[in-house]
Formats: C-alpha cells, sequence, structure tokens
C-alpha cells in the first residue's frame, strides 16, 4: 500500500474546516494547503514515536526467547553494492539456527559470489547455497533470480533480502515472535537509510527513513494498511505455496508489495515488525539518486494513483509555494523548522545513528529534488534497472524494451553450487543441469 494511505483517515476530520473555507477568499484557501499538511506530517511523527516508545517499553529489560524455528535466507545479488562485504558478513553473523544462507546471481562471475565464496571459508559452520541462473520467463531480474533461489529453501520462514541490507545479530530473534499468530503469512519491517558519504547518499537514506520508516509506520498505525517493502520481507514457506510462489510478481516492477497483496487475498495476515530493518547508501551520485527516484514515482503512481497527489502535500515545498502564493511567505521559515525538527528527532530514533552536521543541511535540497520528480513521473514512460531499459505498464508491470540477455536466453543455468565446507546439497559440476 502507498505510505499515504492513512490520509484519507485523517481528512475526514477535516472536513467541517475544510467546508468552512469553501467560500472563504483565495488567500485562506492556499493556507489550508500547508495547514493540512503540516498536520498530517505532525501525526505521522506522533504516530511513529508512540510506536516506538511502546516497543522499547514492552522489550525493555527483556532477555530474547530463542526459537528453533528454521529461517532460509534468499539472497540476490547483482554486482558489488556500496558496503557489500560489510552487508553480507552481518548475514553470516546472525545469532541463530538452524539458518540457510542461498546467494544466487545471473551471472557466475558476479562480484558478490566471489565475497560469498570467501565468506564461506570463513564461516565452515554456516549452511550456504550458491545458486548461477536466472528465469528467463521473468521480466524482473530480482524475481527471475528468486525463483531460482526458492527450491533450495528447506526452512518454513522464507526472508527475502536485498543485498544492500545490513542486520544486526539478534534481527530473526526479533523478528521471528510475529508468526507466533499461525494467521501470519507474512511479516515486514520498517526500512532507515545508514552509511550515507555523499551527499546524495544522504538525500536517499533520509528520503528512505523518512517515508519507509517514519511514514510507514504511521501509516500502519493509524490505518492498518501495510506498506510492505523488500528490504525486510519474512514470509511462511506455506503462504507462498497458497499463491503459486512469485508466479504473480515475474513482472511487476514493484513485486515486493504486489506480493503482500497475494498474501493477503489468501487469506493470511500481515504483521508489521518491531524491529527496524537498515539499507546502506555510502557513495551514491546524483544520477543514481534521480534515476531510482523517476522509477520508485511512476511505480507509486501506478500501483496508487489516488494516493500519490498527498506526496506532494506532505512536501514542504508545496507548503512554501502556497504560503508565497497567499501572500505571506515568511510563514514558510516557521512551517520548514516544524517539518525538519520532527524529521530529525525521527530519523535519529528510527537509525539510531546521528546525522552529520553537514547533511542536515541537505534536507531542503532533498525535498525540492522529490518534489521535482514527482512531477517527472509523468514524463518518465522508461525506466532502467539493472543495466536494462524496461517500460513502466499498467498496475506497475515491466515491459523489457531490450533483447535477452545471452546468458539468460532459452535456458538459463541452474547451477546449484557449494562450498566442500559449508553444510547442505553438494552439486558435482557434472551434475549442472538446464532449467525447463
Amino acid at each position: 500500500m502507498h505510505p499515504l494511505s492513512f490520509a484519507p483517515t485523517a481528512l475526514v476530520g477535516s472536513l467541517p474546516v475544510l467546508a468552512g473555507l469553501r467560500l472563504a477568499t483565495p488567500a485562506f484557501v492556499l493556507l489550508a494547503i500547508p495547514a493540512l499538511g503540516v498536520a498530517l506530517y505532525l501525526l505521522a511523527w506522533v504516530l511513529c514515536l508512540s510506536w516506538l516508545g511502546w516497543h522499547h517499553f514492552r522489550t525493555a529489560g527483556r532477555r530474547l526467547v530463542t526459537r528453533n524455528q528454521g529461517v532460509s535466507i534468499l539472497k540476490p545479488l547483482c554486482g558489488a553494492d556500496d558496503e557489500l562485504e560489510a552487508n553480507l558478513v552481518s548475514f553470516f553473523a546472525l545469532d541463530h539456527e538452524p539458518l540457510q544462507l542461498i546467494f544466487g546471481a545471473a551471472d557466475a562471475d558476479d562480484p558478490g559470489l566471489a565475497l560469498v565464496r570467501q565468506l564461506a571459508r570463513r564461516h565452515p559452520d554456516r549452511n550456504v547455497t550458491i545458486v548461477v541462473g536466472a528465469n528467463a520467463a521473468a521480466a524482473s531480474p530480482k524475481v527471475g533470480l528468486m525463483e531460482r533461489l526458492l527450491p533450495h529453501a528447506t526452512h518454513g520462514i522464507i526472508l527475502l533480502s536485498d543485498s544492500n541490507v545490513r542486520v544486526s545479530p539478534d534481527e530473526v530473534r526479533r523478528v521471528l515472535p510475529c508468526f507466533d499468530d499461525r494467521r501470519v503469512g507474512m511479516v515486514y519491517q520498517a526500512v532507515v537509510g545508514i552509511g550515507e558519504h555523499s551527499a546524495a547518499a544522504a538525500c536517499e537514506n533520509l528520503h528512505y527513513t523518512e517515508w519507509a520508516g517514519m511514514i510507514a509506520i504511521g501509516t500502519t498505525m493509524l490505518s492498518g494498511e501495510h506498506v510492505v517493502n523488500a528490504k525486510g520481507q519474512w514470509v511462511r514457506r506455506a503462504a507462498l505455496a497458497t499463491i503459486d510462489d512469485f508466479a504473480q510478481v515475474r513482472d511487476s516492477a514493484a513485486d515486493d508489495y504486489q506480493l503482500s497483496q497475494a498474501v493477503l487475498a489468501a487469506g493470511w495476515r500481515l504483521a508489521l515488525a518491531p524491529h527496524r530493518v537498515r539499507i546502506v547508501h555510502r557513495d551514491w551520485s546524483w544520477k543514481s539518486l534521480f534515476q531510482r527516484h523517476l522509477r520508485h514515482a511512476g511505480l507509486r503512481r501506478r500501483i496508487c494513483p489516488w494516493a500519490y497527489p498527498f506526496e506532494l502535500l506532505l512536501n514542504p515545498v508545496t507548503w512554501a509555494l502556497a504560503v508565497t502564493a497567499a501572500g505571506l511567505p515568511l510563514v514558510a521559515l516557521p512551517l520548514a523548522v516544524i517539518k525538519y525538527a520532527c524529521e530529525l528527532s525521527a530519523a535519529r530514533l528510527l537509525r539510531g545513528v546521528p546525522l552529520a552536521a553537514r547533511h542536515v543541511a541537505l534536507l531542503p535540497l532533498k525535498d525540492l529534488l522529490y518534489f521535482v520528480g514527482w512531477f517527472g513521473s509523468f514524463s518518465a514512460r522508461t525506466v532502467s534497472w539493472r543495466g536494462r531499459t524496461y517500460a513502466l505498464g499498467r498496475n506497475a508491470r515491466l515491459i523489457p524494451l531490450d533483447p535477452p540477455l545471452p546468458e539468460l536466453a532459452a535456458e538459463p543455468l541452474f547451477a546449484p553450487t557449494l562450498l566442500p565446507a559449508a553444510r547442505g546439497p553438494v552439486v558435482p559440476a557434472a551434475d549442472v543441469r538446464r532449467a525447463a
């Protein structure tokens, strides 16, 4: 669900005020825009802090109970992300058993797989599987990889995890209790960005923390709608089986959201985990930042077009333009102070680390970039993802515009390989087979 699906609920309480403005002057109507935007933002901030405080109160002084429920982690890889080695190390350091780590890439020479092999040698006690190949029938390169990883999962709980995710040692123990309710088919985590060095990376981390963290939590708290992100998406193997695994999202650019909706439609419940998941953006370029935002803005507009306009309502650039048009440009300053005070305080609590002083000044620039990108999504007809070009169809359907890659065409390699030191089924080179 779109992170602003709570906005209509909040609007109901504002109807009397808006009705009173019907015959008011244009200036008062313009001032109603920032007033409503600030009210919604403050509401999301209060709900997020209440959620954080409640879970801190519940867990303070309590020892985490170790559950012996097995977890299989699917890690599709493509190239070398920022601090990829440190991210992968965090998974090898997870304090849980039984645990299975399943890594995969479309190319056998992918640098991510080379790192995995090194780490597996350092951790011979870990159950590590390496799969080479992807399903050529899937338009989504990520889903194509996950379809080749899933058959090797041996446990009842599956974690779908991107390569830029970094976990804490007790991550599994913090999330597994959410599955105590047998009706829960999927658990997801709020997302925060960390590790920024470049200015573009700082903007991306702040945006992720604000929208996939604070506002996503506020949405779930207020409306009960679930804002599911692939960065921390846990699912029962039984729930996946009821929806034919990943078949429904093979051609989707929003596989995380649509997978959650399929699980929900199959009669399972969704649950928000009390523990945030961290993603690392360190040295991003402005080009990478804007390309990603255009892609994701286009997805949100196609998946939930009725909620997309509310993104502008929560952007302080919109507030500044409205009060300036109303003849009160100086009002923009206190509005910005309120917004950024809320954002910085929530980011500090959600991330667990302070924002560098040099990056605080980027907050207005970040909002200006995403304001421009909001409009840019209407003109963008194609997106670039993992080196390939796609057209975005209805409901965020991916339409490949490039010819199939040679290694993925017709008969993609499906070669599960395992280092001798790791536990699990070793597939000799002579037994490499072709996928149907």
